[in-house]
């Protein structure tokens, strides 16, 4: 009875530890309170203002880089040469695991920016690190009253 007890329990306990391998680990906010993207952000603002479409669509996730091309030129459209003076993150959710396809850290961020002409924007991106690659899926301004 003790040996099927002892089997059973290891059992368990071996399905839990690779069931929580997969569990997805939420936090609001990075350790340091700034997410580590915001460097990446500001250098893809920068070629979007110059015009650099190039550039900017190497700052593009792999699995998106080849359908941006449009959206891009609509940013940099709208930027019309105005740089980013400030960048100011307002909020982040990180979702990280590990697991049978490697590991994933997905970033939602939200900022706003200030351009040099005085305008503020707001900007929402996601950016994801996976066996794919590195990069923004989502890079979006966002228009409207605050």
């Amino acid at each position: 009875m003790r040996k099927i007890l002892c089997v059973t329990i290891a059992l368990i306990t071996l399905l839990f530890c690779l069931i929580s391998c997969n569990f997805y680990v939420n936090s609001s906010g990075a350790l340091a309170g700034e997410s580590q993207v915001i460097s990446r952000t500001e250098e893809i603002m920068s070629a979007l203002s110059k015009n650099q479409l190039s550039e900017a669509k190497e700052f593009m996730h792999p699995t998106v880089a080849e359908n941006s091309n449009s959206a891009l030129a609509q940013i940099s459209d709208y930027l019309d040469g105005r740089k980013a003076t400030s960048i100011e993150q307002i909020d982040i959710s990180v979702k990280s695991s590990n697991g049978t396809k490697g590991k994933i850290i997905q970033e939602q961020l939200t900022y706003t920016i200030m351009l040099d002409d005085g305008e503020n924007i707001q900007l929402a991106a996601s950016h994801l690190s996976d066996n794919d690659g590195v990069g923004f899926t989502s890079f979006q301004i966002m228009l409207g009253v605050n």
